[in-house]
């Protein structure tokens, strides 16, 4: 018995102290990207490429939006599921995604060019948003296989080759596109280098497969639709009442925080990822520790004050934007970055576990409360009140799942009547549906 329990505690300290080296790995490598992802737009400010910016930010916000309508969950299925819904998933993101990202594309830019915007930088951005897509696939690919370091390095190298292109004279847009395809093709070689030898990206897909793909999305559809609102609405709204200029120097901010959300997002998918090789039987069976989501919530929180502190310097000095209020909207934004990781740290978790339907509620949650916000100003929307309203829905919601993880934290800890207490060391099996505290 002795050594059945140090055997258990050895797998548990090193199962820890891997989870704990990715996620620093991670969470380093995005932390980079987001940077270099800020030195691009700082840069392209102060060149007065606010034109560029404006035109990345609305085709971003809209066509992120067409797709999660056309895919549904994919993406997370193909991370978190069994290898026929990935094969569905894959299959749907090439045979039918793609044709209608592509036409979207072509119809936003005519749309939006009439509005002011520059329609290369318009069909630019829509191409980077394409080849990210693709990208995702094989960088899902990676996570699953548990091969971060090679995946950080593949991000980081483009994101500092599209940082070259900008400052050697290439439009924002062009060099994210150049970025994007550089990248794309090093996942891929990753992928098609592993030790199975897996297949080409486009190999294998099925129309019967992609049109199943529908059926099988169902269950992360609502948790898409909703993430995508509340990241994306904001922007859309105020580029139908505000000039491309100051939907320009939000749309950088806005790319700013979502850079950090991304920061945090990857931290989180390394436990997401070992929750889902276990329940999948990939691998030794380990127990997920909260470490990983505790560390990523506390580098949040210091992230966020440092931003609220620097939010004047940023704007004015390195971003250099013109407009009032922009340090405000910053500010704004930040403070919710710590609040956004913990919905994100418990949406994750249930997506490893196989419960979508919590996942789900936390995403609509999200998105019902944001769209009340703009609502409720729309007639006369500002930056300032989009930022307010993403704000205002990611603590409401954060401060939801911490009360009712408090809540039944207590309700465990109280023994029942008339039973035995359980013994040391034990643990209630979680329940699908559930909340727990991230």
């Amino acid at each position: 018995m002795p050594t059945t329990v140090n055997v258990t505690a050895q797998s548990l300290r090193a199962g820890n102290s891997k989870l704990r080296a990715n996620t620093l790995v991670t969470s380093a490598s995005s932390l980079a990207n987001g940077l270099l992802n800020a030195a691009m737009l700082a840069y392209a400010a102060r060149q007065g490429q606010t034109g560029q910016i404006a035109a990345y930010s609305v085709m971003t916000a809209a066509l992120t939006w067409i797709a999660i309508l056309v895919m549904g969950g994919s993406s997370l299925l193909y991370v978190s599921g069994t290898e026929h819904e990935r094969l569905a998933a894959r299959s749907q993101r090439l045979l039918i995604a793609l044709p209608v990202m592509a036409a979207a594309t072509c119809l936003l830019s005519g749309l939006y060019a009439a509005r002011g915007y520059a329609s290369t930088a318009l069909i630019a951005a829509g191409c980077v948003l394409m080849l990210n897509s693709l990208a995702e696939l094989r960088y899902s690919d990676l996570i699953r296989q548990l091969r971060f370091v090679g995946v950080s390095a593949a991000s980081t190298g483009t994101r500092l080759l599209a940082l070259g292109l900008l400052v050697g004279g290439v439009p924002l847009t062009a060099a994210l596109a150049t970025g994007a395809g550089v990248y794309l093709l090093s996942v891929e070689i990753l992928v098609r280098r592993a030790g199975n030898g897996a297949p080409p990206i486009w190999s294998g897909l099925s129309v019967r497969a992609a049109k199943g793909a529908f059926r099988l999305n169902r269950r992360l559809m609502g948790y898409s639709i909703g993430d995508a609102f509340s990241a994306r609405a904001g922007t859309l709204a105020l580029s139908l009442v505000a000039s491309p200029h100051v939907v320009g120097c939000y749309g950088a901010l806005v790319s700013i925080y979502q850079a950090l959300v991304a920061v945090v997002f990857s931290g989180l998918r390394v436990p997401m990822a070992m929750r889902t090789r276990r329940r999948h039987r990939i691998g030794p069976p380990r127990p997920v520790s909260r470490e990983a989501e505790v560390i990523t919530t506390a580098a949040a929180l210091v992230i966020s004050a440092g931003i609220v502190g620097f939010a004047p310097w940023l704007t004015s000095d390195v971003l250099d934007l013109d407009v009032a209020g922009a340090a405000v909207w910053l500010q704004m934004l930040a403070i919710a970055l710590p609040f956004a990781t913990v919905n994100r740290a418990f949406a994750l978790s249930r997506i490893g576990d196989g419960d979508y339907r919590a996942a789900t509620r936390t995403a609509i949650a999200l998105a019902i409360i944001v769209l009340v916000g703009l609502a409720a100003q729309f007639a006369e929307l500002t930056p300032t009140g989009t930022a307010a309203a993403a704000g205002i829905a990611e603590v409401s919601v954060a401060v939801a799942i911490l009360v009712g993880a408090a809540r039944r934290r207590r309700g465990r800890s109280a023994p029942a009547v008339g039973t035995a207490d359980a013994p040391i060391g034990t643990e209630q099996a979680s329940v699908p549906g559930s909340v727990t505290a991230p």
